[in-house]
């Protein structure tokens, strides 16, 4: 009876430690959900600005250029899609646009929504093809 009990013990906590151990590969590393995290953090902040009429140049800046120095995570950050041509062009796209608003900084709340209209553009571009 001992070792019937033993057996079912041992059985029940295989199981267990596999479950655990395949919910952890099947969630992948903390990396590009960090660098996702980061980047929708810093569009919410330009959303905000934009709400709030808040779209100086020295409220917008920072983050872009937190947005661009994030952008060039993003190929390091998915390594199986970093060879996709598919991935490596919306990844260009997007700093493209960041370096356009980040070059001539947006005048108003007009050219800030246009400037941030394209950068969100990128964002859905990638997603719509690679988030499923």
């Amino acid at each position: 009876m001992r070792s019937l009990i033993l057996v079912l013990v041992g059985l029940f906590v295989g199981a267990a430690a596999t479950l655990i151990a395949m919910n952890a590969l099947r969630q992948g590393t903390a990396y590009p959900n960090g660098v996702m995290a980061v980047m929708s953090a810093q569009m919410k902040g330009l959303d905000q600005s934009l709400k709030q009429n808040r779209c100086a140049a020295t409220d917008l800046t920072p983050r872009l250029q937190s947005l661009r120095h994030l952008a060039n995570d993003l190929e390091p950050a998915f390594l199986p899609t970093q060879d996709d041509e598919r991935f490596t062009q919306h990844s260009t796209v997007l700093r493209a646009s960041l370096d356009a608003a980040l070059a001539t900084p947006p005048a108003d709340c007009a050219a800030a929504g246009v400037a941030i209209n394209r950068i969100q553009n990128g964002c859905q571009a990638c997603h719509r093809d690679f988030k499923g």
